[in-house]
């Protein structure tokens, strides 16, 4: 049986190539294209936090969750061709990237061909975005975590007033490194933290984690 109103791994096998070579470029012009009120890597930010926070959105849920950050009624269909299956695809390939191969988990951020203060500000929206999402999914667990779990928290609150302003040069570019990595497996342990193991619902389509909170 399956709920049509779930994002199934289905949509997993329809994620455009271009998304595959650049999720933020793609990301990024879906945004541009919609005269988005908000960042596109804060939105990845979002889904990651609550998906840490062990909440798993509906299709329906999570297409209103975009529509509701870029600020606009509705998805332009017309001038992005399947980019609502392209959308429901993305939520699902990143969910897998924390879930079952955590070596492919990559922050949603641009790449080394835009400034280093793009890079850096992308990065602080970033976690901002985490940092709401998992306060939405798990605000009531966050407190009962181990100390230095919630030290990663704190530092991600420091991440948010770091200076965007730097100066593109080697010293600039390793400690950028060093922060997106140190964020990269801070959410990790999170996630390890406040999920369960996954029960295999290969032959059930009906979730994706059985274990996991879902909106409908």
């Amino acid at each position: 049986m399956k709920d049509s109103d779930s994002v199934s791994d289905d949509f997993d096998e329809d994620i455009d190539e271009e998304i595959q070579e650049s999720q933020f470029d793609w990301l990024a012009n879906i945004y541009n294209s919609h005269s988005a009120i908000n960042h596109p890597s804060e939105l990845h930010g979002l889904m990651v936090g609550e998906i840490v926070g062990s909440l798993r959105r509906s299709a329906a849920d999570w297409l209103n969750q975009v529509l509701e950050h870029m600020g606009v009624e509705s998805l332009d269909n017309e001038r992005h061709a399947n980019v609502t299956e392209d959308l429901l695809g993305f939520y699902t390939h990143s969910l897998e990237n924390i879930d079952k191969d955590s070596s492919s988990f990559v922050l949603l951020l641009p790449d080394d061909d835009y400034a280093l203060s793009e890079r850096i500000e992308s990065l602080v929206v970033w976690v901002r975005g985490f940092l709401e999402g998992i306060a939405i999914a798990a605000s009531e667990r966050l407190p009962k975590m181990d100390s230095e779990l919630q030290e990663i928290l704190k530092d991600f609150v420091d991440i948010c007033q770091i200076d965007t302003q730097v100066e593109q040069d080697e010293s600039g570019e390793k400690e950028f490194f060093e922060i997106s990595e140190y964020i990269r497996i801070g959410v990790l342990n999170l996630y390890a933290e406040l999920n369960e193991p996954v029960v295999d619902t290969s032959n059930d389509d009906i979730s994706l984690d059985s274990g996991s909170r879902t909106l409908h």
